[in-house]
């Protein structure tokens, strides 16, 4: 066997080399490199896209998430003044309740008291007019006839004034 060495390769073999490797490269060039890459570009510019409408997004819903969170603030703060109306109300329908119960338990206390001086007038009147017949009876059974009609009446008329006072019960 015979093995040549050359330092240099063949010319002839080196272009043809060269010629194929450039039909192929603009080959590959024209129908995989600009569409892949034409792809790879218009996928780039899709995510892109969609990371500004996430950030987009991200700001409406921080947005949203802050004024949510005003309006949730908002509504403790009202639910707390309704709580507070309401119980102020409760306070002042207690304050009045209790004091038209005064008043009415005053009503029914002088009421009493009006009824008590009543009945007691008209048992002592009951008492004077008893005890003036009593006394009469005693009267006439003591003076039998000695005393005329006119006397008589003088005499239980000063007896009805006395009674009930100290004098007559001296």
């Amino acid at each position: 066997m015979n093995v040549v060495v050359r330092a240099l390769p063949q010319f002839q073999s080196m272009v043809v080399t060269w010629i194929s490797f450039l039909v192929l490269y603009l080959i590959l060039r024209k129908f995989l490199y600009n569409p892949v890459s034409n792809f790879l570009e218009a996928r780039k510019e899709k995510i892109r896209s969609q990371m500004d409408e996430a950030k987009v997004l991200k700001e409406e819903a921080e947005k949203l998430k802050e004024e949510y969170e005003l309006r949730i603030n908002q509504a403790k703060k009202e639910s707390q003044e309704i709580i507070e109306a309401g119980r102020r109300r409760g306070e002042e329908i207690k304050e009045n309740l209790i004091a038209e119960a005064k008043k009415e338990a005053e009503s029914i206390i002088e009421r009493a008291k009006r009824e008590i001086q009543a009945e007691r007038e008209k048992a002592l009147l009951e008492v004077r007019m008893q005890a003036g017949e009593m006394a009469v009876l005693i009267a006439s059974k003591i003076i039998e006839k000695n005393v005329d009609m006119v006397s008589q009446q003088e005499l239980i008329e000063k007896f009805l004034d006395e009674v009930g006072t100290r004098e007559w019960q001296n």
